[in-house]
């Protein structure tokens, strides 16, 4: 399952880049393909590829969250895990947001250039067909659920910091007490103790703790990030 599907997004975003995804997610370390993966144009596709053959993997297992988050660049990961979009139309949002990025001339965009590209991707976005989430989708700029905002294009192109710290308080707050991170790293597990008063009953990193979580029973419960 997790192959099929990897590869399958895999395929539906080669045609927005100048090389296989494939390819760059599984070169040989040290490599100048492999270096491509720090580049936005390959990791924002390479880390939505990832969660969603993550994310369908778990749901062929029954495993399903009972709220989502996605941060950043899983933001649209956590869209699709929530019904919000379509395999297709996620993969096309991503992969027409990487190729507008590898268009940009400087390493380092100036204002001007950044808001030609969300201006652009906002146009992108309004040609989707989004839906009301059919998970509780959590908001990483605003700490809140989301519903009908979800068709805008201004709800995914506007540029405000993040709170996760202020996210995680309010899904504990709301009875959270397992938390599970999709994705390459346990990046944002790792930060959980420092968010929460006496820390998360139980945080897994499906990169970490994969043998754990397809052996035992705690897969079956509590909220899930993308």
């Amino acid at each position: 399952m997790f192959a099929e599907t990897l590869d399958d997004i895999c395929a539906r975003l080669d045609p927005y880049l100048e090389l296989p995804l494939a390819c760059v997610m599984f070169a040989a370390d040290g490599t100048r393909t492999a270096a491509l993966l720090d580049r936005v144009t390959y990791a924002g596709p390479a880390l939505f590829a990832l969660q969603a053959a993550q994310c369908r993997l778990l749901y062929s297992w029954g495993v399903r969250p009972d709220v989502v988050y996605g941060q950043a660049a899983g933001r649209m990961a956590a869209a699709y895990a929530a019904g919000v979009f379509s395999l297709a139309e996620a993969c096309h949002a991503v992969g027409s947001l990487a190729r507008l990025l590898g268009a940009l001339p400087d390493p380092a965009p100036g204002r001007s250039a950044l808001e030609g590209v969300l201006g652009a991707y906002g146009r992108t976005l309004a040609t989707l067909h989004p839906r009301a989430p059919r998970l509780p989708l959590v908001c990483d700029v605003t700490a809140r659920p989301v519903g009908a905002e979800t068709a805008e294009p201004e709800f995914w192109v506007r540029r405000t910091p993040h709170r996760f710290a202020d996210t995680a308080g309010v899904l504990h707050r709301d009875g959270v007490r397992v938390w599970l991170e999709l994705g390459p790293a346990d990046v944002l597990v790792r930060l959980l103790p420092g968010c929460l008063p006496d820390g998360p009953a139980a945080a897994f990193a499906l990169s970490r703790d994969w043998a754990v979580l397809r052996a035992g029973p705690g897969a079956e419960s509590g909220g899930g990030q993308p």
